[in-house]
């Protein structure tokens, strides 16, 4: 009767431990969070709906992998542009998890994996496009166009396939020459911007001494062909010049009408 009693009683305290070690199987799936089971080193399955779940827990195995949207932002390097030149540039990068079994089997740490590719999509899609373009249909890493964001993205997402990793979106944050030509590229920056505004300047004396010949031909003014000549030469000086300037018009004058009579010439 004793070893019965004793019996039962162990299996009390063997069915209350199992009980309680059952019990350690039911977790707890935040919002926006996936759970890769695995069991004795084996893929099982992947929990992804939120609330109250159970994983019998011998020889379990859990990760815990967020699905929120996550930015991981790139230090500033130095990469070389279409041009040769060599600038420094940093960027942010915005993802999220899709698929939570390759993102903990296939690569280890999916973060860093994100990082260190991104870091070298910059440096590619850098070296193919110019720092920036007077031409505006020409994409260039200046102005942010659509066409570098997309090269960017798309480049990046085909090299994060296999760590089921969605990328979301791309932009370069800092953008600038290096120190070593900043000061070179200014010069030059410097010197398009007076070429660009003399052809302006000029391109404006000329339709304006166009007018001021067209308007004089109308009133019925004429020159002498010489004088004309003298006429638009110096209009398009006064112009074109950024100082003011003195100029001289010629004027014809009858010799013997003038040492005749002082007073007739006016």
């Amino acid at each position: 009767m004793e070893a019965v009693v004793i019996l039962v009683v162990v299996a009390g305290i063997a069915a209350t431990f199992f009980l309680l070690y059952a019990l350690t199987g039911i977790i707890i799936v935040q919002p926006f969070t996936k759970v890769v089971v695995l069991r004795f080193g084996k893929y099982r399955h992947t929990i992804e709906e939120e609330g109250i779940n159970y994983v019998f827990p011998l020889g379990r195995k859990l990760y815990r992998i967020s699905s929120q949207v996550m930015t991981t932002e790139l230090p500033r390097m130095i990469v070389v542009e279409a041009s040769g030149n060599p600038i420094e540039v940093s960027a942010v990068c915005a993802y999220r998890v899709r698929e939570a079994q390759r993102a903990v089997l296939e690569v280890d740490g999916y973060q860093g994996f994100v990082q260190s590719l991104a870091t070298v999509v910059i440096k590619n899609v850098c070296s193919q496009y110019p720092y920036e373009s007077h031409d505006p249909s020409q994409p260039c890493l200046k102005k942010e166009s659509e066409v570098v964001r997309g090269h960017l993205v798309h480049e990046l997402q085909h090299l994060l396939q296999p760590a089921g990793v969605e990328v979301l979106d791309m932009r370069l944050n800092d953008l600038a020459y290096t120190p070593e030509i900043a000061q070179s590229m200014l010069l030059r920056q410097q010197a398009q911007a007076m070429v660009d505004a003399r052809r302006t300047l000029v391109e404006g004396a000329v339709l304006t001494t166009h007018g001021a010949l067209v308007k004089m031909h109308e009133s019925g003014l004429t020159m002498p062909g010489e004088s004309l000549y003298a006429f638009a030469s110096n209009l398009m000086l006064v112009l074109c010049s950024g100082e003011r300037i003195q100029t001289v018009m010629p004027v014809e004058v009858d010799e013997r009408t003038a040492f005749a009579d002082p007073g007739g010439v006016r």
